[in-house]
């Protein structure tokens, strides 16, 4: 079985070059030793386990670093080996990477700050090197996968992590179908009876999408002579996140998007030109994600249309885009900067957060609302995009442009309407910040603000006045 499978992940990295084959297969016979006589709750020898992480990896063709790092992810927390021979056998990244995925000895440590603390070190090493949580991603995928083995007292709250921690992570990276696996599962184990419910919805409006989706392609082809548009699919929400936007109100159709891919990012008003010749735009529903960038990787226009008498929502991107939407954060390791990537995809909120958190526990809990709170743009008179946690405030906002001006602020417009400071902004606001000559920022503005970046800065301008 061992063998089998380490022909197969051979056969699935075959992208990789014939040395780094070779280096890859020293890895798996020193996972393999390290390993020897262990087995997991499944009875199956241990090593199977970072075998399936790597093979979940290479799906997404995964450097060859990040391979390794998975095969070795879990050597220094249950075996002998220790981080310097990882670090002699495999170089200093490496041990790096399989340090930030060993988690603390438990010790004494409660259950909850335990927990934290692991969280806190997974993240302060994945904003140096985001590897690290890519490969922790895989890792829970495949205990999830594994998961009907444990006892019902340890798979609920197992699943509720991966919802709340866990899928949004993969949701930030870009790792879409790692995403959309563990919501599936770990909704299954939550809530069985609604998860059939569901997923029987979805898949039953998916069948009488096609048919909007097929009119759609073939119109768009009778008009596209230059062949502007090179792919067209539909795409919809992992199920848990459908079901808590049905939850909410949404209609179910609004959750049914047609993806259109052009060669580059210009031909993406051309695409968009075509389809609101043939199809009646919405009034008022245009956003550009290409002139104005909200996230690194991820340049879209977004229209909607009329379609048989139905509001169909468009999202129109390049072949770079595309590749970002199927490779996610491996799509861009070739950066030579790996924390300047790492800071790209997660923001600095995880610096921020630590430097005013007092303990593990605390940092969670910030952590959760400014990494995986909904997002909101807002920009400046110059139409410079600000990305902020949804719920923010103008305050908020004036430290995340600039914290010596947010200093100084004696009042703000909205709109190009005056609003107090503490007004919490939406999506699309235009935000005009006015100063005096003094600091006016105190204490009282820590009641207000919700972004770990304007608390930092306001305690430093408290602790100097």
């Amino acid at each position: 079985m061992i063998n089998e499978m380490k022909g197969m992940l051979t056969k699935r990295c075959k992208y990789l070059s014939t040395a780094e084959i070779t280096q890859l297969q020293q890895a798996m016979e020193f996972a393999e030793q390290g390993h020897s006589g262990q087995t997991r709750a499944t009875g199956e020898p241990y090593i199977i386990h970072p075998l399936e992480v790597c093979l979940i990896l290479a799906e997404y063709k995964a450097d060859l670093l990040s391979l390794i790092c998975a095969l070795l992810h879990d050597v220094v927390e249950d075996t002998a080996v220790s981080l310097s021979e990882i670090e002699q056998h495999f170089g200093k990244q490496v041990a790096f990477i399989v340090d930030g995925l060993t988690k603390f000895e438990k010790g004494t440590i409660e259950k909850e700050e335990y927990g934290a603390i692991n969280t806190e070190k997974l993240l302060s090493t994945a904003i140096m090197d985001i590897r690290v949580a890519a490969i922790k991603l895989a890792d829970r995928l495949h205990n999830m996968r594994t998961l009907a083995i444990k006892r019902i007292e340890k798979k609920i709250p197992y699943a509720n992590e991966t919802l709340l921690f866990f899928s949004p992570l993969a949701e930030k990276i870009g790792l879409y179908r790692i995403q959309e696996e563990l919501e599936d599962l770990a909704f299954s184990y939550l809530n069985m009876p609604k998860y059939k419910r569901y997923k029987k919805i979805m898949e039953d409006y998916a069948k009488n999408y096609s048919t909007t989706l097929h009119k759609f392609i073939q119109k768009v082809q009778e008009c596209d002579s230059n062949n502007v548009i090179i792919h067209t699919e539909c795409r919809k929400p992992p199920l848990f996140k459908a079901y808590n936007l049905i939850s909410e109100g949404h209609h179910i159709p609004n959750l049914f998007t047609i993806h259109v891919t052009t060669k580059t990012a210009l031909s993406c008003y051309t695409a968009l030109g075509i389809i609101h010749s043939i199809f009646e735009p919405i009034p008022d529903q245009f956003i550009d994600q290409i002139a104005i960038e909200q996230h690194p990787f991820l340049k879209y226009l977004i229209t909607k249309v009329k379609i048989n008498h139905q509001i169909i929502q468009v999202i129109i991107h390049d072949e770079k885009t595309q590749s970002f939407y199927k490779n996610g954060v491996f799509d861009n390791l070739q950066e030579t900067d790996m924390q300047h990537l790492s800071e790209k995809l997660l923001g600095n909120s995880i610096h921020s957060v630590k430097s005013i958190s007092n303990n593990s526990i605390a940092f969670c809990e910030l952590i959760s609302f400014e990494l995986f709170q909904k997002e909101i743009t807002v920009f400046t008179p110059k139409m410079d995009a600000i990305v902020l946690p949804a719920n923010s405030n103008i305050i908020d906002f004036a430290y995340a442009l600039d914290p010596s001006l947010a200093s100084k602020m004696a009042f703000a417009k909205v709109n190009g309407k005056v609003q107090s400071l503490q007004t919490t902004l939406q999506n699309m606001d235009i935000v005009e910040i006015h100063t005096k000559n003094k600091i006016t920022a105190n204490a009282k503005w820590l009641l207000h603000v919700q972004t770990s970046k304007a608390v930092k800065e306001i305690m430093k301008v408290v602790d100097d006045c």
